[in-house]
Formats: C-alpha cells, structure tokens, sequence
C-alpha cells in the first residue's frame, strides 16, 4: 500500500468510528457492540471497490436500515460534519 492509501483507509476507519458513536447515541436500546458490529459489517461490504468517496455515507445509511431506522440524513445531521 501506498502512503497515500494508508492514510485514506486510516481516515475511513475514524470515519467509521464516528458513524458507530453517532448509531450507539441514536440508538440507545441496542448495545454498543451490536451497533459497532453492524457499522463494521456495513463498511466491510465495500472492501472491494475502487472508488471509496461515497463509503462512509454508504455504510451509516446501510447501518441505519440493518438497524430498523428507515430515516435519511436530515439537515440537523450535516452539522456534525462541521
């Protein structure tokens, strides 16, 4: 691997812990360790493709679903990008 591409898949993995933090918070009900495994399965459907710039909404939107919450981003959710 590439410098280059060890520091994209080291930002995708922060990335992919902030979405398990955001799920465990919107999902209280549900143990941590379920909602993590549920990002990381998600995130790991996406291994093999080239093109990764849509991955991390991908995988919470997928998460979201295999979670029971059919809800789409709103646009309270985009401020905590900022």
């Amino acid at each position: 691997m590439t410098a280059y591409a060890d520091k994209r898949l080291h930002e995708e993995r922060q990335i992919m812990n902030l979405i398990a933090e955001k799920l465990i918070k919107q999902h209280p009900g549900l143990s941590a360790d379920a909602v993590v495994q549920v990002v990381e399965d998600a995130y790991h459907r996406f291994d093999e493709q080239p093109i990764r710039d849509f991955v991390p909404l991908l995988v919470e939107r997928r998460a979201h679903e295999q979670l029971g919450d059919r809800a789409t981003a709103t646009p309270e959710s985009f401020d905590d990008l900022h």
